[in-house]
């Protein structure tokens, strides 16, 4: 963990701008997908944190897609947005169900039956 945090935090130049331009253009199509300005405040660190950690695990496994490596940054920080994206989807999907749950649990019931 604290070398991903050491790794996170002193990234190169080039790194950075990818990742803000990739998770900037992320955050304005999930606002307009969405319709939900918070959401899409929320889900752009999600982005960022994703990008970030499959750039990490892209080398600290030593996996490289292209010899390029501008491409091979493009190409993790892509992918770890996507699957941050699916990730996000799937939490806001279980939090819809749970509070749904929840609210019909605390409703009032009423008795039709006739005594």
């Amino acid at each position: 963990m604290l070398d991903f945090l050491n790794r996170a935090v002193t990234v190169d130049t080039y790194t950075l701008v990818v990742v803000a331009m990739l998770s900037g253009w992320a955050g304005v199509l999930t606002l307009h997908v969405l319709s939900r300005t918070v959401l899409a405040l929320i889900f752009v660190p999600g982005f960022i944190l994703g990008a970030l950690i499959t750039n990490y695990v892209f080398e600290l496994t030593g996996f490289y897609p292209t010899p390029d490596r501008e491409t091979n940054i493009v190409v993790a920080c892509t992918l770890g947005i996507i699957f941050a994206l699916f990730v996000l989807l799937l939490c806001l999907r279980v939090t819809a169900i749970l509070s749904g749950l929840r609210v019909e649990r605390h409703q009032f019931k009423r008795d039709l039956r006739r005594a």
